[in-house]
């Protein structure tokens, strides 16, 4: 069945345009195998009695159609125009053949009618015009039936078969109702599977509509449609609202370049192209469709997107410039000066000195000034370095009132009797501030690049070194190299450190703070460090270098960190709560994220405010009052205690504290050192206190030696004690074995025998 089916070409596949379509071979063969099958079987019949009667032009003409006919069956395929004309010719010719070789008429006229079936097989094979040709040729059978026309006078034939008449209505019988229904049915059937086909089609295109409809026409983008030429063959209505276009643009042969000249064109395979029409910013994207003759153009409005990108550039570009800038000054900072050193060093290949410089009377401007008048006399300087037409090559504000500055000299001779004598004499000129004539003495510290160090900022810290050096009697003072093995000494201590910080290797101790009965009512926190390679050293010894080298920050977020920590293990394990202090630096309250990272260590160990006491020293408070105030304000409201500490140290004054609000002043241990055996430190002690009480002030006295201490600083009213007299900073595990065993009260006698 697969083979008859292949044979015959039941199925209606899609044939290439141009090629004879299946069902048309399909119903040629049909008809050529029933016209063989009925020209083989009349000649096997035929042929005892043809051959009986002598009548031999019948065999012959019979095997002659049926091998003719077997013939273009076979070239049906390959020559199917001409096995389909072959095929009506034959059917004319047995149609002449039976009026040629029959005696009988009637006879004969039966088979000129076999001629009728042309029209109707060429119409099926080959069209409505060949089918027509074979109508019209139909007269000439009609006519000669009509009119009783005899051709067997033609052949002299005197005698046919004696079954003729069974072999001529059977053939047109046979003929009729098998041959030609079969065929027909084969085409009824292509035509059924067509039109289920084009049903089939139209649903496709009909979903096609729609989704052009939807994808296309109705789409919330401008989308337009554009040929290899890029010509505009369509475009929707967004695109015509878009760009402000007649809906006849498509019939118009109009190019996208002329509508959208700034699309790049030239690289087909560019996608999201941002454009700019009309003051508007519009993201261009592309796709093909059906072939690569046309180009689906989609545009979306990313004004705002560009704008918001336009911003936050500009943004980083003013973020990048301030970063090389100081906050205050708006000069170039330390950094900034410490990069372009080093670029200068990598391009030109030269030495050059680092000059820092600072004015002798700083601090007793910045007492008589204010602080912006301070500043303006630091710019004003800055400003005559720049203006100086030999000298300074780079200037920068690098912090604490000092100005630096770079210049090229091959003697350090040279270097201090000229240059800089001539800077100082211009840095030492009167200036006027507010009317106000003010005179300086600038003090320079110099060093010189790579000699005194591998890059900038070795050789800055150098050259500040020196600067300590320099007084009103040697202005000029030079890096000493006998000084070099100190400050190796204090830099391999900062790179241990830095090591010990990204570690977490530093420990906290706990020192607790009591009452006058040594009932503990808080603890401070104290940092730690036992370095692998030094040994234990001494806060005094590293705190300052962790302030020098910029790692302040760092060591003060890890004690907050394990302070947190060490809270909430506490907290797990029932031992009762009481707030600890953590001291906090003048570069930590500085930092403009500093409460950010408290709460966010206070938030992941579940810590609340009222557990954390903020100590802060006198010159945190001064170093920018308003950014202090603030501070402190918005650490109160979310329930910090801030306490002053170290109070009596240098330069204090206990009015400027009351514009803070301050809960606690730890009155300095050099107070209450001779609190005992001077009448004066008692009476200077005792004011403190009054003035702390008048504005709800409290004071804790630290450094506590003895009972002595203890009682007198009670009778003034101090209610807090810090000291050795009732224990010493401790590890954490100690304090909670302490707790455990005696609870929250440290006595000396109890403090020793922990």
């Amino acid at each position: 069945m697969h083979y008859l089916s292949n044979f015959f070409l039941l199925n209606d596949q899609l044939v290439p345009y141009g090629k004879i379509a299946n069902w048309r071979i399909s119903a040629l063969r049909i008809t050529l195998t029933l016209v063989m099958l009925l020209c083989f079987g009349i000649a096997c019949h035929t042929y005892s009695s043809a051959i009986e009667l002598n009548l031999i032009y019948i065999v012959a003409l019979t095997i002659s159609f049926f091998v003719s006919v077997l013939i273009l069956l076979i070239a049906s395929k390959r020559f199917y125009v001409f096995s389909a004309h072959a095929l009506l010719v034959a059917i004319v010719a047995a149609s002449i053949a039976m009026n040629l070789f029959l005696t009988d008429l009637e006879l004969a006229k039966v088979g000129s009618m076999f001629m009728y079936s042309c029209p109707i097989i060429s119409l099926m094979l080959l069209g409505y015009k060949t089918a027509l040709s074979y109508a019209v040729l139909n007269i000439v059978p009609f006519y000669m039936i009509t009119k009783n026309i005899d051709l067997s006078d033609v052949t002299g034939i005197a005698q046919q078969l004696p079954d003729a008449n069974l072999y001529i209505t059977g053939l047109i019988f046979l003929f009729f109702n098998i041959c030609i229904p079969l065929a027909v049915a084969r085409t009824i059937v292509a035509a059924k599977r067509l039109n289920k086909t084009i049903m089939t089609a139209n649903t496709h295109l009909k979903d096609k509509n729609e989704l052009y409809r939807t994808l296309f026409t109705e789409s919330n983008k401008a989308k337009i449609i554009v040929d290899e030429n890029f010509v505009i063959s369509d475009l929707n209505q967004q695109a015509i609202e878009m760009f402000a276009i007649k809906n006849n643009i498509k019939e118009k042969n109009i190019k996208l370049s002329s509508l959208l000249p700034s699309l790049d064109y030239n690289k087909p395979n560019t996608q999201n192209q941002i454009v700019k029409y009309k003051g508007n910013y519009l993201q261009a994207n592309y796709q093909y469709v059906m072939s690569a003759n046309y180009r689906v153009y989609d545009f979306y409005d990313c004004t705002q997107e560009q704008l918001i990108k336009q911003n936050l550039s500009m943004m980083e570009q003013e973020n990048k410039r301030l970063r090389f800038r100081d906050s205050q000054t708006k000069l170039p900072n330390r950094e900034y000066f410490e990069i372009q050193c080093d670029k200068l060093s990598a391009k030109y290949q030269k030495d050059f000195y680092i000059v820092v410089t600072q004015s002798a009377n700083n601090e007793y401007l910045d007492l008589k000034l204010t602080k912006a008048d301070s500043q303006t006399l630091l710019i004003n300087a800055y400003k005559r370095l720049k203006t100086m037409t030999e000298g300074p090559l780079l200037c920068a504000y690098i912090g604490a009132g000092k100005l630096a500055f770079i210049i090229s000299a091959d003697l350090q001779s040279e270097l201090q009797n000229k240059l800089l004598t001539q800077i100082k004499s211009t840095l030492d000129k009167t200036y006027n501030v507010l009317g106000i004539k003010c005179q300086q003495s600038f003090l320079f510290g110099f060093a010189k690049y790579l000699d005194h160090g591998k890059n900038s900022a070795i050789v800055l810290s150098n050259a500040c070194e020196a600067l300590k050096l320099a007084n009103c009697n040697i202005p000029l003072s030079g890096y000493n190299e006998k000084q070099s093995q100190a400050f190796i000494e204090k830099h391999e201590i900062s790179m241990l450190l830095d090591e010990a910080l990204q570690q977490n290797a530093l420990s906290v101790y706990y020192q607790p703070k009591v009452n006058s009965g040594g009932e503990c009512i808080g603890l401070e926190a104290l940092a730690r460090w036992n370095s692998p390679i030094l040994g234990n050293v001494s806060p005094v010894v590293f705190i300052p270098i962790a302030e020098e080298y910029r790692m302040v920050s760092r060591l003060t977020d890890l004690i907050i960190q394990k302070v947190c920590a060490q809270i909430a293990d506490w907290n797990k394990a029932g031992i009762p709560n009481v707030p600890v202090a953590i001291n906090i630096s003048l570069i930590d309250f500085s930092q403009t994220d500093f409460m950010s990272k408290l709460v966010k260590h206070l938030a992941y160990f579940d810590v609340k405010p009222h557990q954390i006491e903020l100590e802060l020293t006198e010159t945190s408070l001064e170093a920018n009052q308003a950014h202090s105030l603030n501070l402190m304000q918005t650490l109160q409201s979310w329930g910090f205690t801030i306490s002053v500490d170290d109070f009596g140290v240098g330069y204090s004054n206990i009015a400027r504290l009351a514009d803070y609000p301050i809960n606690k002043l730890k009155l300095d241990r050099s107070l209450i050192s001779q609190v005992t055996n001077s009448a004066r430190q008692q009476s200077l002690v005792k004011a403190i206190h009054v003035m702390c009480e008048e504005l709800d002030i409290k004071c804790v006295a630290e450094g506590v030696e003895t009972q002595d201490q203890v009682e007198i600083m009670t009778q003034m009213g101090c209610k807090e004690f810090q000291g050795f007299y009732f224990a010493k900073p401790m590890a954490a595990d100690a304090y909670r074995d302490h707790v455990k065993r005696y609870g929250l009260r440290f006595l000396i006698d109890e403090a020793i025998e922990s």
